[in-house]
């Protein structure tokens, strides 16, 4: 890959079973499967998306297609979101080989830059089927949609969201903490850094850590870091949450991107 981090096909797995769409993020669309007229009504129907980052996309000349050739992933936003089969998978025509997917509106819902060309918000839903053979067998398609601004959605660069994960840093992916009920903690909403420990050469991590008047605390991260491996730990002292005399909380490092 010439030091890219990870290309377009790498990540899907080829091209064969992915179409690339267009879409607003309101836009919802659906698409009829049609399995040949075989009864499908015992098969197991799933579909999931995640939204991806890439770093640059160009447009073919002639036909306009979009061209992945130089593009690059760079990273994420959380984990895969499940789609409601009750909701988006129609499956009252199953019998005859017949089911209608619904690719929902809001998969992604932050900043995207007008007429982006750099850092493009792409958003990737997968639609999976499982036979009712033993073993079962399993096939799924997908769509790779570059999601466009329109009014409504702001306009701004979707690397600078908190909830966005750089690939290829060692930024924080996930974590545990040990925050508990402690009716010593101050009532409050923190925002602070931790120290993370003497062997991490993670820097530049930051969390918010609300605290309610039971002393219940919950810590959601703000900025990710860079230079954290995983079982990394972090420590936030009790003296930058209102120094109530509650326990110190450590933030572990579960997994990086």
């Amino acid at each position: 890959m010439a030091g890219r981090l990870l290309s377009f096909k790498d990540y899907l797995g080829g091209a064969d079973n992915v179409q690339v769409l267009e879409m607003f993020p309101r836009n919802q669309k659906s698409f009829q499967y049609n399995f040949g007229g075989d009864d499908v009504g015992a098969y197991t129907f799933t579909a999931d998306y995640q939204t991806l980052v890439v770093d640059t996309v160009t447009y073919d000349r002639v036909t306009g297609d979009v061209n992945f050739a130089d593009s690059s992933i760079t990273g994420y936003f959380g984990t895969a979101t499940t789609i409601n089969p009750a909701t988006y998978i129609d499956t009252s025509g199953a019998g005859t080989g017949l089911v209608r997917f619904t690719i929902p509106e809001n998969r992604y819902t932050g900043p995207i830059t007008p007429n982006a060309r750099n850092n493009v918000v792409l958003t990737v839903v997968s639609f999976q089927w499982e036979t009712d053979e033993t073993p079962p067998q399993k096939d799924m398609h997908r769509w790779a949609i570059i999601e466009r601004w329109e009014p409504g959605v702001s306009p701004g660069d979707p690397t600078l969201q908190s909830t966005f994960v750089k690939l290829g840093v060692g930024a924080i992916a996930t974590f545990s903490d040990n925050a508990s009920t402690d009716a010593s903690r101050v009532a409050g909403k923190y925002t602070v850094e931790g120290l993370p420990s003497s062997s991490s050469e993670g820097t530049g991590q930051s969390f918010v850590i609300d605290v309610d008047g039971s002393g219940n605390t919950t810590v959601e991260i703000v900025a990710r870091g860079t230079k954290f491996a995983a079982t990394d730990t972090i420590v936030v002292y009790d003296t930058d949450l209102g120094n109530g005399g509650a326990s110190d909380i450590t933030i572990t490092v579960s997994t990086i991107a």
